[in-house]
Parts: C-alpha cells; sequence; structure tokens
C-alpha cells in the first residue's frame, strides 16, 4: 500500500479572517512599522476580544493576532517534518494549527496525513471527515480517506471517495487525482476477487432429515421405561 499523501501548504490559502491575523485592533504607523504597541496584551487580550472568542466569532489565531503568513509558515515547518518521517513532530504542529484556526479544512487533513502514515486509522478518518465539513472541495481528503477505507476494508466507500477525488479534477492534472485513480483501479480488482471467491465457494448441502428411530431402539427404550417402573 502506498503511503499517504500530504498536500503542500497554498501560500494563497486563507486562514482565519481574509488571510489570518485579523486581530480586530486598529493599525497605526507604530505598528506599520513593526514596532510593539504600547500595553499591546491589554489590547489584544482585552475582555471585549476574549468575550468574541469564547462566542466563536473569532478564531484562538485571531485573539494572538497570529498572521496569516506566520501559520503559513509553521504549516510548511510541519509539512517538511511529515516529508523527513518525523511524524510525531509534525502531528504536534498540525494539532496546534487545527486549534488556532478550526475553520481551516487544510489544518484537518495534513494531521489526518499524518495519523494515517502512522496507521491510526480512526483517527485519520475522523480528521478527514471534519476537514471534508469545512471544505468539500478538497480532493487530497478524499484520496485520503479513500485510503483509510481501503485499509479498513470498506471497499465501496472507498471507491466513492476516489470517484469524487476524479471528479474534483477530471483533467487529471493534481497528482493526487491520478493517484485517486489508481487507488479506484485497486479497489475495483479487490472487489472482483471477493466476488469471483464468492461465487466459486461451494454451496452448503442442506442437513438430512432425522430419521425415525428402528424397532429394536423402539423396544430397548420400551425396556428402559419399564424397568424404570420397577
Amino acid at each position: 500500500m502506498a503511503d499517504a499523501k500530504q498536500p503542500k501548504p497554498d501560500p494563497k490559502a486563507k486562514s482565519g479572517s481574509e488571510g489570518g491575523g485579523d486581530t480586530g485592533v486598529v493599525k497605526d504607523k507604530e505598528s506599520e512599522r513593526k514596532e510593539p504597541t504600547p500595553n499591546w496584551e491589554q489590547v489584544l487580550y482585552a475582555p471585549e476580544r476574549v468575550e468574541r472568542w469564547l462566542k466563536g466569532e473569532i478564531t484562538l489565531q485571531e485573539l494572538h493576532g497570529i498572521s496569516g503568513p506566520e501559520m503559513l509558515e509553521m504549516a510548511v515547518i510541519g509539512f517538511s517534518l511529515y516529508e523527513q518521517g518525523r511524524y510525531e513532530d509534525a502531528k504536534v504542529i498540525f494539532q496546534g494549527l487545527a486549534t488556532l484556526d478550526p475553520k481551516e479544512g487544510y489544518y484537518r487533513t495534513a494531521l489526518g496525513a499524518v495519523y494515517l502514515a502512522q496507521e491510526e486509522l480512526d483517527s485519520a478518518e475522523a480528521c478527514f471527515n471534519a476537514a471534508i465539513e469545512l471544505n468539500d472541495k478538497e480532493l487530497a481528503s478524499y484520496v485520503n480517506r479513500g485510503e483509510v477505507y481501503l485499509r479498513k476494508g470498506k471497499i465501496l466507500e472507498a471507491a466513492h471517495d476516489f470517484k469524487r477525488a476524479v471528479e474534483l479534477d477530471p483533467e487529471g492534472k493534481d497528482p493526487l487525482s491520478q493517484r485517486a485513480r489508481i487507488l479506484a483501479a485497486a479497489a475495483l480488482e479487490t472487489l472482483e476477487a471477493a466476488q469471483k471467491e464468492a461465487q466459486n465457494q461451494p454451496k452448503a448441502k442442506p442437513k438430512a432429515e432425522a430419521k425415525p428411530a428402528s424397532g429394536g431402539a423402539k423396544a430397548s427404550s420400551k425396556g428402559a421405561s419399564s424397568t424404570k417402573k420397577k
């Protein structure tokens, strides 16, 4: 079975509100010069902003004032760690990113790919499900969830996800959709093999009906009963 594939972070992808890091704090000339605003902690963690976070109106990323480029930089590091096989380190980064911005599906997809590489299939499936709920146009989530289904023996579900991935990239420009086509063919072969095996299995013979006991047996049973009466 081929390894899980994690999509590379997209610099154009939005993180948070319009590129991430929209803290709601008015920018002034000092902030534009990247000089710290006096009492910035009081401004950033003002009670009204914390209240907005508690209500789900802003993400933890926005509450902390982490910019989109900073989130992207962390995602690139996580992707590099994943490519190096340092799955536990990559997992920490993508868990953190998913917590900071729970509205961004990519972080769930990336985290799911790490779980899949570690054969933690239930956790991987949960991540891909969440990613698809956030963005049902991301074919990486379908390809990797399809692979989870394959490893779990859910062939029909896997084929459905691969089909959806191919539909999202009918021209096959994305390597992930090409992977989906390969895995879909493998799923079809597995399904056909299972059907042939089921057809070739000998049918079970019907059980013979129980015959009544012979006369000798009846006689012996009567003898036994008469002995009991004595």
